[in-house]
């Protein structure tokens, strides 16, 4: 293998991976093949396009009154997946869902979040090429992701998100802020 080769030639080798290499990034490959053959390496970490959309969208995954969870996940094509894994199960939770590589299983997708307890008219967002110039943030329906996903010739390098601030919308105000709340720099206002 070549990365064995130029490594034994003592150059430096990068494996450039989209986003974060520790989601869907296969990275344990890698680090078993490096490990058996006793190759040093180090792992840095990217920033996911969960959150590059999150960002690119102005707006905060988990907040007061919506959500303080966020589930990365995917439906199942050719990877092994588990039952308690289904992603109507997991969208029965209601948290901010990211569901990574699944624009071309749109179907199943709209399926299973209906299944799970979404509405058909649930905002969703397909994030398609997040942080790339070439960057789209697409606000649909779940009804709607099939079509927008067809229409827009989306069938991969896109993250469809649902749930949390993304599908309900909150006004509440983090406690960060009130000056009736002490936290470690601040005493509370408020008078006892």
């Amino acid at each position: 293998m070549l990365v064995k080769k130029y490594y034994d030639e003592g150059l430096d080798i990068t494996r450039l991976h989209s986003g974060d290499p520790s989601i869907y990034g296969a990275i344990n490959d890698e680090i078993q093949f490096f490990n058996s053959n006793g190759m040093e390496y180090e792992i840095i970490p990217g920033i996911s396009s969960v959150f590059a959309a999150a960002a690119s969208m102005g707006m905060e995954l988990t907040s007061p009154g919506t959500t303080q969870s966020v589930i990365l996940t995917r439906v199942p094509r050719r990877t092994e997946h588990f039952e308690n894994e289904e992603l109507d199960i997991l969208a029965s939770h209601k948290t901010a869902l990211a569901i990574f590589l699944s624009a071309s299983n749109a179907r199943a997708v709209t399926e299973k979040l209906i299944k799970g307890g979404y509405k058909g008219d649930d905002r969703a967002v397909i994030a398609y090429r997040v942080s790339w110039p070439d960057q789209k943030i697409i606000e649909t329906t779940i009804n709607g992701l099939e079509h927008s996903l067809f229409e827009n010739r989306i069938n991969r390098q896109a993250l469809i998100m649902v749930g949390g601030n993304i599908s309900y919308n909150s006004d509440k105000k983090s406690y960060l802020y009130n000056p009736d709340f002490t936290h470690l720099f601040r005493k509370s206002s408020k008078k006892s």
